[in-house]
């Protein structure tokens, strides 16, 4: 499939129980002519799916979701608008909002000014919706969510648990006439028939979901944790009823094995999905960055609109303590913006006319004039989220390791269950009752759902904390790799290093017709450089300058390309440029050759200075490197990778900034095109490199590398090859990546031992009749609850990096 024909979509999806769930949505979509990827995840509730829109529809796709027993969930909003004039104009507005590509349903109220619509927000933007309704010619009053799928599952999750939990207390009490005999009735026919209408309610009624998942996957010829609980629980409650009539048998009857089992488990299952919601709230956190309402200027007038109105260069008034409303440019006014929601940097930025600023952002100071230049879902907030999205429905490799493992679990366990009720019954001469219990206690005890729910709530959390500190990790894949490098490269010119020349040294050569000072050198140059474009002759005025040093005019200027100028002031004569121009216009140039030998061996570029045919000093500049490029490669030697540099530059230049910082490996004289191919050489030796550099420029070497850092990227995400994208323009933060990776990796790795230590320890102690059903279905609900709340630990983590 070519890169244009591929699309790229992430779809919510409702009816999940567990991760086998998941994998069975996977694989049926993996199976679409037309489908060339898809990974669903249990914990986000989202599908990612990679297709080709020529060969299969989105449509096709959601009715495959459909035919498994699972919905595609579509956000909900009503709309108030006003200006409809009739019927007639409802119905043409509806038909304009149908045709945009990701509303589903559409409604239009003429009478009471609604607008209804369903939508998936992986497609288009609320905001874009508004500017339809806009451009269709009505003004949009306000918009009201209706209650998010998640919450409607919570709420119903929770009313069932408090249901079952509640019949199940008496059922339990009663359950035991030997300890409980002082209970109304204890121990009779009339209790027991009570009891058992009781159970049924629990079984059939609140525990129906669990049926529901295990037939569910029974069409699919699949099992899951559906399946355990309800084999499980009709085993007890099968059993119980048999021993119930037509005269109860009460030392038989075990009730409370299935629905004590039914409503911890649905309590769990509430437990877990609140604790997952706060695994994605960094989600949460970024839509809530944007301000409600936006002061415009409009036809000369200063006015105040929903923010969601703001069109493309409208000016934007922004007073100190406001949120900037959306991307745009600053055309008047001074002021320090806090853009710590989006890059994780607590200090204020210095903004004036001419610089960038990102909707969402705090003004803290002046008052702005901004010209928006991005709104809806071109805005860098909305790639964020879209990015995130995505990101976290991509599984890491370990994750499909763990689904292999899965997809086998439950058949291992209803395996287990059978040899343990054949072995109690007729091995051992248990009775019936005996036999049955424990098995109960195997098939409940199991947790294919902490198995499931170990790797992507941590990768959750991990990329939401990325996102915070402005480091957006593209794939599970990347946040997992990103932890393993053994070598990282860095471009240099614009990565290590700031990208423009500077000058470092100014050395006075002495002489017998003149007696110079440093400023006298920086000043004859600037005098002849003042009125060239040449790099180099800038950073040398730029210096000149800083210095308060005053240039004159030269009364003559004349460029000699590739080699300097020569200029003339009151009656003198000036030349600067390369030591071969000097020589050539017939100055001694040896009483400097010591001198510029030692600047170049140190990777400057030497500018000779020269009057009236005499050496007056010698100029070094270079491109220097960041100033936080040492402590970056410091760290990451600490953390036993290799650096490794890259550049066009000669060896000898390329040597020399690698000498300054530390840096083991240097690839020089590289031609842009040939970088990934030397990335491709390193990973033939069978290294897993990381690359560092410009998200566009640097784009074949980066998408060569196994993890590809694009650095810098500001609010142009969108456009970005790295795998992992740096915000802000600072080395540290490649760092900060890979100390998120490594603890995000490590707690994967945590939850996965647990998870695993659970079910291998409880399973044979349920096996060997040590364990009640009960509280093996509690310990069972309490094993997923446990996993995510491990994950939520890690929204407390800094990276080291970020403490110094």
């Amino acid at each position: 499939m070519n890169e244009e024909e591929k699309k790229v979509v992430s779809l919510k999806i409702s009816g999940m129980h567990c991760a086998g769930c998941a994998l069975t949505i996977e694989r049926n979509l993996r199976n679409i002519d037309g489908v060339e990827e898809s990974e669903v995840s249990f914990a986000s509730g989202k599908a990612m799916i990679v297709f080709n829109p020529r060969k299969v529809s989105l449509d096709r796709i959601e009715k495959t979701i459909r035919d498994l027993g699972y919905h595609v969930v579509y956000e909900k909003v009503r709309i108030n608008v006003s200006g409809l004039r009739d019927q007639i104009d409802a119905r043409k507005l509806e038909e304009v909002l149908r045709k945009i590509n990701g509303v589903k349903r559409v409604s239009v109220n003429y009478v009471n000014g609604q607008v209804f619509l369903e939508y998936n927000p992986a497609l288009i933007s609320l905001s874009d919706i508004k500017k339809a309704i806009i451009e269709f010619g009505l003004d949009v009053i306000q918009e009201e969510f209706e209650l998010s799928v998640e919450e409607i599952e919570a709420r119903k999750l929770k009313r069932l648990a408090i249901l079952g939990l509640s019949l199940s207390i008496p059922i339990a009490l009663y359950s035991y006439p030997d300890i409980f005999s002082f209970l109304p009735l204890a121990e009779t026919n009339l209790i027991a028939y009570v009891v058992f209408i009781l159970a049924s309610i629990v079984q059939f009624a609140v525990g129906w979901r669990f049926y529901e998942g295990a037939i569910r996957a029974a069409k699919m010829k699949t099992a899951n944790m559906d399946t355990l609980v309800s084999i499980g629980t009709s085993a007890a409650y099968l059993l119980s009823s048999w021993f119930t009539f037509p005269t109860p048998v009460w030392r038989n009857i075990y009730y409370d094995s299935s629905v004590v089992v039914i409503s911890f488990v649905l309590l769990g299952k509430y437990l877990e999905s609140k604790t997952k919601g706060k695994t994605s709230a960094i989600i949460k956190k970024l839509l809530e960055v944007k301000p409600k309402m936006a002061r415009v200027v409009r036809d000369g007038k200063v006015i105040e609109i929903p923010s969601d109105l703001i069109r493309v260069d409208d000016i934007m008034i922004v007073k100190p303590g406001e949120k900037i409303p959306t991307d745009g440019v600053v055309i008047d006014g001074h002021s320090a913006v806090d853009e710590s929601m989006v890059t994780g940097e607590s200090i204020p930025v210095e903004k004036k006319p001419g610089d960038e600023v990102i909707g969402g952002t705090v003004n803290r100071e002046g008052v702005l004039k901004v010209k928006a230049t991005k709104v809806g879902s071109d805005t860098f907030l909305a790639q964020v989220i879209k990015l995130v999205e995505e990101a976290i429905s991509m599984k890491p490799p370990i994750q499909k390791l763990v689904d292999k493992v899965a997809g086998y679990f439950t058949y291992m366990v209803i395996t287990i269950a059978i040899f343990t009720f054949l072995l109690w019954y007729l091995l051992l001469g248990a009775g019936i009752a005996k036999a049955v219990l424990n098995m109960v206690a195997v098939l409940v005890v199991a947790c294919p759902c902490a198995l499931g729910l170990a790797t992507p709530t941590a990768v959750m959390v991990g990329m939401g904390k990325g996102a915070e500190y402005g480091i957006l990790i593209k794939s599970g894949e990347a946040l997992e790799l990103a932890g393993k490098l053994d070598i990282v490269i860095f471009d240099k010119t614009g990565t290590i290093t700031r990208g423009s020349p500077e000058v470092t040294d100014i050395v006075v050569i002495k002489n017998d017709t003149y007696n110079f000072s440093r400023e006298d050198v920086l000043k004859l140059a600037s005098i002849a450089e003042k009125n060239s474009e040449h790099p180099l002759a800038k950073a040398i005025v730029k210096v000149a300058l800083i210095s308060k040093i005053e240039i004159d005019d030269p009364d003559d200027f004349i460029s000699i390309p590739g080699m300097g100028v020569k200029a003339s002031l009151n009656g003198s004569e000036i030349l600067v440029g390369s030591m071969r121009l000097l020589r050539e216009m017939g100055v001694d140039i040896s009483v400097a050759d010591e001198e510029a030998k030692r600047l170049m061996e140190n990777g400057k570029t030497v500018v000779g200075i020269a009057l009236n045919n005499s050496v007056a000093g010698l100029i070094g500049i270079m491109d220097v490197p960041r100033n936080e490029a040492r402590t970056a490669i410091n760290e990451l030697k600490r953390m036993h990778i290799k650096i490794g540099m890259i550049t066009g530059d000669n060896k000898r230049t390329a040597k020399a900034i690698a000498r300054q910082l530390g840096i083991d490996m240097v690839l020089a004289n590289v031609l842009p095109g040939d970088k990934a191919k030397e990335i491709r050489k390193l990973q033939a030796e069978g290294f897993i490199v990381g690359m560092v550099g410009d998200g566009v420029n640097d784009a074949p070497a980066l998408t060569q590398a196994d993890v590809g850092f694009a650095i810098g990227s500001g609010t142009d995400i969108a456009i970005e090859a790295g795998s992992i994208i740096l915000v802000r323009d600072d080395l540290r933060d490649v760092v900060a990546a890979i100390q998120l990776s490594k603890r995000t990796i490590r707690q994967v790795k945590q939850n996965l031992f647990w998870a695993f230590i659970y079910n291998a320890v409880l399973i044979p102690i349920a096996a060997a009749g040590l364990l009640y059903p009960a509280l093996a279905g509690i310990a069972m609900a309490m094993s997923s609850v446990s996993v995510t709340s491990w994950s939520l630990l890690m929204k407390k983590y800094i990276p080291p990096i970020k403490r110094k």
